[in-house]
Parts: C-alpha cells; sequence; structure tokens
C-alpha cells in the first residue's frame, strides 16, 4: 500500500488518522554558494597558511609564498608560537633558496634549525639550509649540516619525508660539485617516490636526476655527443613535455639552463638557444621573475656571441628589468647591453677587449660577494652553534 506521499494530489489518505498525522520536514539543502561562502568565513590555521606558502614556493610562486609567511609572522608571537616562528622561517629559507638568494636562505635556515624540535621539521630544515650553505661556497659546512639531518632521519617515517632528505642531499651534492654524489642521493630519493603521491616532488625529483646525469655525461664526452648523451637529451624532451602538459612550469625553467651548457659544450648553439626559450616561457608561466632574467641574461650572451646585437639588446634589457632586485646581475645585465650597442655601432677589436674587461671585473665582483656571503653564513652558524652550546 502506498504511502500518503506516493499518492497522486486527488486522491485522498486512506484514513483520517494519516490525514491528521503531520509529515517530518524535509532537511534544507544547503546551497554550494552558500556553503563555500561559509567556509570562507572560517579563517585558515597556521599550519594550512604555511603549507600553501611551501606548495607556491615549490611550484614557482615565490613572491606569493614570501608574502604569507611575512604576513603570518607578524602575527605570531613566542613563546606560545615558537614552532610555527621557525616552520615560518623555513619556508622563507626555501623561497630564497628557490628564487638563487643562497645568502637570505641561508640566515633564514639558521633561525629555523635554532628552534626547531627533533623530527621531521628538523631535518627538512637542515637538508634545506645545507643546499644553501653549499651555494655559498661553504662545502665543509654543508656537508657537516647534511651528517647532522641524517642523525634525525631515524625519527622520519613518512616515505614523503624521507624522499626530501635524498632529494635535498642530492641538491647539496650538485652545488658542491660532486655530481657522482649527487646521482647517488637523488637515485635513492627517486626509489621512494611510488609510495606517495606529489606531483612537484616528483617532477623535482626526476628534472634533478636527469640533469645531474646529463652533467656527469657531458664531462666525459670531450665535446662528442655519445649515445647516453642523446639518451639523456631525448629523456630530457620528453621530461619537458609531460611537466608542460601537467602545468609543471617551474622545474622546466629552472633545469634550462643545465641543459644549454650541455648543448653549447657540443657545439650546438641554436639548440641551446631553443632550451633557453622553452625555459623563459616556463619560468613566465611559473611567475618566476629571477629565474626568467637569468635565463634571458644568457639568451642575450649567446645572441650577442652569434653577432646578433638588436636580439642581445632585447634579451637583456628584459633581464634588466627582471633581475632589478640584485644589484650585481644587474649590473652584469648592464655591461652586457652596453657592449652589445658598441659591437653593433663599431666592428672592432677594442669593442671586443672592452667586453672582455667590463665582463671580468663583473665576474670578480661576484666572486666576492660569494665569498662575503659564505663569510656571514659562517659567522650565523658559528653564533647559532654557540647559542645552541649554551641552551
Amino acid at each position: 500500500m502506498p504511502s500518503p506521499d506516493d499518492l497522486p494530489p486527488d486522491q485522498p489518505a486512506a484514513s483520517a488518522g494519516l490525514r491528521a498525522r503531520p509529515q517530518p520536514r524535509k532537511p534544507r539543502r544547503r546551497e554550494p554558494a552558500a556553503a563555500a561562502a561559509a567556509a570562507q568565513l572560517t579563517p585558515p590555521t597556521t599550519d594550512e597558511q604555511l603549507d600553501r606558502a611551501e606548495t607556491c614556493s615549490r611550484s614557482g610562486r615565490i613572491d606569493e609564498a614570501i608574502a604569507i609567511c611575512l604576513a603570518l609572522r607578524a602575527t605570531l608571537t613566542p613563546p606560545a608560537d615558537t614552532q610555527s616562528i621557525a616552520w615560518c622561517d623555513f619556508v622563507l629559507a626555501l623561497s630564497h633558496l628557490n628564487a638563487g638568494r643562497a645568502k637570505e636562505a641561508v640566515i633564514a635556515g639558521y633561525r629555523a634549525v635554532g628552534k626547531l624540535e627533533p623530527g621531521t621539521r628538523l631535518l627538512r630544515s637542515l637538508t634545506v639550509l645545507a643546499s644553501a650553505t653549499a651555494r655559498t661556497g661553504d662545502a665543509a659546512g654543508a656537508l657537516a649540516l647534511l651528517e647532522r639531518a641524517k642523525g634525525q632521519l631515524h625519527l622520519v617515517q613518512s616515505p614523503r619525508d624521507r624522499c626530501l632528505f635524498w632529494a635535498n642531499s642530492g641538491t647539496t651534492y650538485h652545488a658542491i660539485g660532486d655530481m657522482a654524489q649527487a646521482v647517488k642521493h637523488s637515485m635513492l630519493a627517486e626509489g621512494l617516490l611510488p609510495e606517495f603521491d606529489d606531483i612537484y616532488l616528483r617532477s623535482a625529483v626526476r628534472m634533478n636526476l636527469l640533469l645531474q646525469r646529463l652533467i656527469l655525461a657531458v664531462a666525459d664526452c670531450n665535446g662528442v655527443e655519445t649515445p647516453e648523451l642523446t639518451e639523456l637529451l631525448s629523456a630530457y624532451s620528453s621530461q619537458v613535455e609531460r611537466l608542460v602538459a601537467a602545468g609543471q612550469h617551474y622545474p622546466v625553467a629552472k633545469g634550462s639552463e643545465d641543459i644549454a651548457d650541455a648543448y653549447i659544450a657540443l657545439g650546438k648553439h641554436e639548440k641551446a638557444r631553443e632550451a633557453l626559450q622553452i625555459g623563459v616561457k616556463s619560468a613566465d608561466a611559473a611567475k618566476a621573475g629571477p629565474d626568467r632574467g637569468i635565463l634571458e641574461l644568457r639568451l642575450g650572451r649567446i645572441e650577442r656571441l652569434a653577432g646578433q646585437y638588436r636580439r642581445a639588446q632585447a634579451h637583456i634589457g628584459l633581464a634588466l628589468e627582471l633581475l632589478a632586485e640584485s644589484a650585481l646581475l644587474k649590473e652584469l645585465a648592464e655591461a652586457h647591453l652596453e657592449n652589445s650597442l658598441l659591437n653593433e655601432e663599431r666592428q672592432h677589436w677594442r669593442a671586443a677587449l672592452d667586453s672582455y674587461r667590463e665582463s671580468a671585473q663583473i665576474r670578480e665582483r661576484l666572486l666576492v660577494a660569494q665569498s662575503d656571503a659564505r663569510a656571514h653564513a659562517l659567522t650565523v652558524r658559528f653564533e647559532s652553534e654557540r647559542a645552541r652550546g649554551e641552551g
């Protein structure tokens, strides 16, 4: 027998009792827009904001990551928020490192490791700090930090966090110049990838390993393309296609300079130009301004060496705008632009000599700056270790 709700509208119910019984009120469905608005009213937690900042940093949206960290850090107060402040410093260190600012990364990294408790976060902070320290030229300090990080590894069981340890170890050895160790550690990281799902980490690990193997192969090729190099360059092209299709532009931007160097070593300057152009597009898609500036500068130098001075001026002029925050890199770009103009106006050996002198002077200043960054990093390191010993 059908219930009253199943009867047609003009058919009476079978009994008066059923007619008199009040029917239960159906719950009103919440509109999707209202539910979304209600969710927005709930402010994100500190950990949620820092997770978002870390994702922004790893995907190339570095300015956004730093803005989140600085705004959040201003709202946190010790001692209640000490661990959150330290993790905020870690994300700042990671962001500065991804932007190529090793000195700033070292400063923020030491602030982080000085406060974090033993475990996963300290492990990750130590390995990022090691990579940043290696880029200042302090190989001994970087390796000491890696050893300290290994002491935390037994406290960490997450495959993703252990993968990050080996991946950052690989980038540290890469920065030191020990490609054999870099490949060894990156392969350990790659072996853990099937155990979790992280598109950013997967693409970074595989790109790093590919580049490290390529650098090793180029060093042994004596300017001749070997079957191994052909295979690696083909694998790079396939990897780039997959990453771009998946919207993972940042690893492509970061790796294109090493690929260009490989093609230059093989005497394939047109291929080097193509690799840099792909990198420029990816850096633009990832909103990674500093990376694009460096790639534009490399393009300008290749065009200048090829005698294409008008093209060189265009690339170097754009690099000037993108590298405005880095005084020395901006000055280097200005020197290349000035010499491109000179070479266009007068084809003369004196212009080439001026170009060489200007570039040598800027390179010397860059080395001095790297030395200053290393000295500063050592000072921060010693002060941190002394404070830790006194505590």
